[in-house]
């Protein structure tokens, strides 16, 4: 997918195409969907980013923003089981947006930056809250284990919104 993504606008040209033949339609019951993208080199995700959220964790609302990872280790499918590690008891989610990178790119102007977003898709941040707010609140430890990143179940174009 990642390929498809990096091919630009000729790919998606190509993959309209292709639905616009009406061909290679495959019945819903007979498939399992993936996430859109289940192989990215990097998740960059952002943490307290919308005020209800700081207040409701009863956090003060960062002045700039809280940068974490996941690993790709921890993508799963929409519809795929998140698994519960025995190490926690405060497994907890949040929906989110996520914008996906087609395009590469370094030190990108912001008047740019969307030029490189191929398109958007529903992110579930799951979080091992105990795990994330031990250990000197090192978020990567609670929020990376396995299947704790579902994706989709679509991806949708960046000129589609």
């Amino acid at each position: 997918m990642r390929l498809f993504l990096e091919s630009g606008p000729s790919g998606l040209a190509a993959a309209q195409r292709a639905l616009e033949s009406g061909q290679h339609r495959v019945p819903r019951g007979a498939l399992q969907l993936l996430a859109p993208i289940g192989d990215p080199e990097k998740v960059i995700c952002v943490g307290l980013n919308y005020r209800d959220h700081c207040l409701e964790q009863g956090a003060k609302i960062p002045k700039d923003p809280i940068i974490f990872s996941k690993f790709p280790s921890a993508i799963a499918g929409p519809f795929d089981d998140i698994v519960h590690p025995e190490e926690t008891n405060e497994v907890d989610w949040e929906v989110e947006l996520a914008a996906i990178i087609g395009k590469k790119g370094r030190r990108i102007e912001e008047s740019a930056a969307l030029e490189h977003v191929v398109g958007f898709t529903v992110a579930n941040d799951v979080s091992a809250r105990d795990w994330q707010l031990r250990n000197g609140r090192q978020w990567l430890l609670g929020k990376t284990f396995d299947t704790f990143c579902p994706l989709g179940p679509a991806l949708v174009t960046r000129d589609s919104v």
